[in-house]
């Protein structure tokens, strides 16, 4: 986005790292467990997994309303672009730590790396500082929640998300039956 001129991006240097990675790890374990490992394991079983993708994604985009200059178009880049990406994620691996990892990788890079907006938060300590500049519409720059409530942002968490989606597909993770651990995914032990 800072290519295509709708950031400006300034290099800071040196920044404590531990506030942010905890603050990473944490919105990856508490987002991810419940909107992967219980709510859209819980509606794979009862409904199939296009139901639980939609429910799960839904809920996770609902979820950042409350976070500061939140709006419906923010949510909705989140639940499409990241709820779909890291429930795909989740399907293909079966395992919650993978979905973890990218949900924390990804907040790390865009609120440490680049020091813009996390979900509308204000990151804290970053290496840079990227802001959205002015004269361009919030949908082209996520505005004051943040890149992930843009186009471009929609346009390529949604793109890897499909991707993930189509190897799990192919990896047949979608025709599986409910196995005797009584969820479907994961096959693998978490």
């Amino acid at each position: 986005m800072a290519v295509f001129g709708l950031y400006d991006f300034v290099w800071k240097g040196a920044a404590t790292i531990w506030e942010p990675l905890g603050f990473t790890i944490q919105s990856g374990v508490v987002e991810e467990v419940l909107t992967r490992a219980i709510i859209l394991r819980l509606v794979w079983r009862a409904f199939g997994p296009w139901a639980a993708f939609a429910v799960s994604a839904a809920l996770f985009g609902a979820l950042h309303l409350s976070n500061p200059n939140a709006t419906p178009f923010a949510a909705l880049c989140i639940a499409v672009e990241a709820g779909i990406m890291l429930g795909a994620f989740y399907a293909l691996t079966g395992r919650i730590w993978v979905s973890i990892g990218v949900h924390a990788a990804w907040n790390f890079t865009q609120g440490y790396l680049f020091g813009a907006a996390v979900s509308g938060t204000d990151f804290g300590p970053s290496l840079a500082t990227s802001t959205a500049r002015g004269g361009f519409h919030p949908w082209l720059t996520g505005g004051a929640f943040g890149p992930e409530a843009s186009v471009p942002g929609l346009l390529v968490g949604t793109l890897v998300g499909v991707g993930v989606l189509w190897l799990a597909w192919k990896a047949g993770r979608f025709t599986r039956p409910v196995g005797p651990e009584g969820l479907e995914p994961p096959t693998r032990p978490l």
